[in-house]
C-alpha cells in the first residue's frame, strides 16, 4: 500500500535519476567533443610543423602562414568555447540544485500535509458514530436522502422528455403548412396579417386541424423545460440541504475537539502550495539553463566544438594540405616519418573520439525519451488528482517495477498509467453518511503543473513537462 503522495513522489525521484544521468552523459559529451577538438588542433600542429619542415615546396612558404593562422585561431576559439561551456555548466549546477532542494521541500511538505490529512480523518471517523445518531444529524440526513430520491427521478423524467420532444416533434417540422403557419405565429396575438391572408391562412388551418396541432406541439416543446427547471429547483434544494448537513457535521466536529487537528492541516496546505511554488519556479529555470547548455554541447545536434571541428576540417581537406601529406609520406627522412606517423595515429584517435561523441548522442537521446515518458506520466497523475489526501494504491511493487522498466528504457509511460488505475484507490466515504458523499474537509485545490495535452478519461497520456 502507498500513498497518493508518495507514489507522486516516487515519479519525481525517477525523473530526477534521468536528470542526473542526462547531466552525466552530457559531462561526457562535454569530454568526447573536447577531446575531438584538441586531436585535430594537435593535428593541425603537426601538419603546421611538417609545413614548416617542408618550407618552400608549396607556394613559396604561404601555407606555413595559412597553417600557422588557422592554428591560432583554432585555439583561441577552442579556449573562447571552453570559457563559455564552463559558465553555463556553473549556471546549470546551480539550478539544478535549487531543483532538487524545492524538490525534496515540496516532497516533505506533502509527506506532513498527507499525515495532518490522516490524523484529522481518523478523528473524524471515531467521531462519526456520536454524530450519525444526533437527531438533528440524523433527521438532516434522511432530509438529504429524500431529496437525493427525488432528484433522481426528476432528472430521469426530464431526459425522457427530452428525448420524446426530439423523437415526436419530426412530424410537425416535416410538415411544410403546419411549419408555415407556426412560423407566421397563427393562432396567437403575435399574429399581424391582413384580413385577406389570414382568410386564406385560416382555410389552411382548418384543412390540416392546424389548432389542435399546434397545441400539442407547443406542450412537447414546453413539458422537457419546465421538467427541466422543476429537476433544477430539486437540485438547488438537494445542494442547500448537504450544505446545512456538512455545516452541522462541522459543528459537531469542532464541538467534539476538532479544531486543533484542522488548524494543523490549514498550515500544513499552506505550506505545502508555498512548496509547489518555489518548485515550479525551480524547474523552468533549470530547464532554462539545461537548454543553453544543451545548445553549447551539441547534445541533439551541431554545437559549439562542432564549429571549430568543421574549421579544422576545412584546412584539412585543402588540395595544398593533400599535396603536403603525399609528399611527405614518399619521403623517406626521419623527421618526416615521424610527423606522418603521428599526424596518421592523430587521424585514427579522431575517428574513436567522433565516434564516442555520437554514441554518446544517442544515449543522451535515448534518455530524454524516457524523460518525456515521465513528464507526461507526472502530469497525467496530476490532472487525474491521484495525489488527493487519502488516496492510495495498493500495488506499490508493481509501481515500483514499472517506474524501474521506464528508467531502463523497457516500459513506456502508458504501462505506468495502467498499473496506477488498476492500484487506484479512491479516498474512504465518510461513514456518517451512508448514501451522500460529502467529501473530506480539505479538497485538494488545482493541479500545479503544466498538462501535457488534452487526454482522454481512459487513456494515460504522456508528453509534457516538468
Amino acid at each position: 500500500m502507498i500513498t497518493g503522495f508518495r507514489a507522486l513522489q516516487s515519479i519525481e525521484e525517477s525523473y530526477a535519476k534521468v536528470r542526473s544521468d542526462e547531466m552525466r552523459l552530457d559531462t561526457a559529451l562535454r569530454s568526447a567533443s573536447e577531446e575531438a577538438a584538441r586531436l585535430r588542433l594537435e593535428r593541425l600542429t603537426q601538419l603546421h610543423a611538417l609545413a614548416q619542415l617542408k618550407f618552400g615546396l608549396i607556394k613559396g612558404g604561404e601555407l606555413v602562414k595559412d597553417l600557422d593562422a588557422a592554428e591560432r585561431q583554432a585555439k583561441d576559439l577552442i579556449d573562447r568555447i571552453d570559457r563559455e561551456i564552463a559558465e553555463a555548466a556553473e549556471r546549470r549546477e546551480e539550478a539544478f540544485v535549487s531543483f532538487q532542494k524545492a524538490q525534496e521541500q515540496k516532497a516533505q511538505k506533502a509527506a506532513d500535509y498527507d499525515a495532518a490529512i490522516a490524523e484529522s480523518r481518523a478523528f473524524e471517523n471515531a467521531v462519526a458514530p456520536q454524530i450519525a445518531i444526533d437527531p438533528v444529524c440524523a433527521t438532516l440526513n434522511e432530509r438529504v436522502e429524500e431529496i437525493g430520491k427525488i432528484l433522481e427521478e426528476a432528472e430521469k423524467k426530464a431526459a425522457q422528455a427530452e428525448s420524446d420532444r426530439q423523437r415526436k416533434k419530426t412530424p410537425y417540422e416535416q410538415d411544410r403548412l403546419f411549419m408555415y403557419l407556426w412560423g407566421r405565429k397563427f393562432g396567437t396575438s403575435e399574429y399581424k396579417f391582413g384580413f385577406f391572408v389570414r382568410y386564406f391562412d385560416e382555410l389552411i388551418a382548418r384543412l390540416i386541424g392546424y389548432r389542435e396541432a399546434r397545441a400539442n406541439y407547443f406542450m412537447l416543446n414546453q413539458i422537457p423545460d419546465r421538467l427541466r427547471e422543476h429537476a433544477g429547483r430539486v437540485r438547488t434544494e438537494f445542494e442547500a440541504a448537504k450544505q446545512r448537513l456538512s455545516e452541522l457535521r462541522h459543528e459537531k466536529l469542532l464541538a467534539a475537539g476538532a479544531g486543533p487537528l484542522e488548524e494543523r492541516a490549514r498550515k500544513a496546505k499552506a505550506a505545502l502550495d508555498a512548496a509547489e511554488q518555489a518548485f515550479r519556479e525551480a524547474s523552468p529555470r533549470f530547464e532554462a539553463a539545461d537548454e543553453a547548455y544543451g545548445a553549447l554541447i551539441g547534445r541533439d545536434n551541431q554545437g559549439a566544438f562542432d564549429q571549430a571541428i568543421k574549421s579544422m576540417a576545412e584546412n584539412d581537406s585543402r588540395d595544398e594540405i593533400v599535396t603536403l601529406y603525399r609528399e611527405a609520406a614518399r619521403t623517406t627522412t626521419d623527421e618526416d616519418r615521424a610527423i606522418v606517423v603521428k599526424i596518421d595515429q592523430l587521424t585514427l584517435a579522431i575517428g574513436k573520439a567522433d565516434g564516442e561523441v555520437a554514441r554518446t548522442r544517442q544515449q543522451i537521446r535515448e534518455l530524454a525519451a524516457r524523460r518525456a515518458e515521465l513528464q507526461g506520466a507526472y502530469a497525467e497523475f496530476r490532472r487525474r488528482h491521484y495525489d488527493y489526501p487519502g488516496t492510495t494504491f495498493g500495488n506499490e511493487a508493481t509501481i515500483n517495477d514499472v517506474l524501474g522498466g521506464i528508467l531502463d528504457g523497457m516500459v513506456g509511460g502508458a504501462v505506468l498509467g495502467q498499473v496506477l488505475q488498476q492500484g487506484y484507490q479512491r479516498p474512504p466515504t465518510p461513514p456518517w453518511s451512508e448514501n451522500v458523499d460529502l467529501g473530506p474537509i480539505f479538497p485538494p485545490g488545482p493541479s500545479p503543473m503544466p498538462s501535457p495535452g488534452r487526454a482522454s478519461d481512459d487513456d494515460f497520456s504522456t508528453g509534457g513537462a516538468f
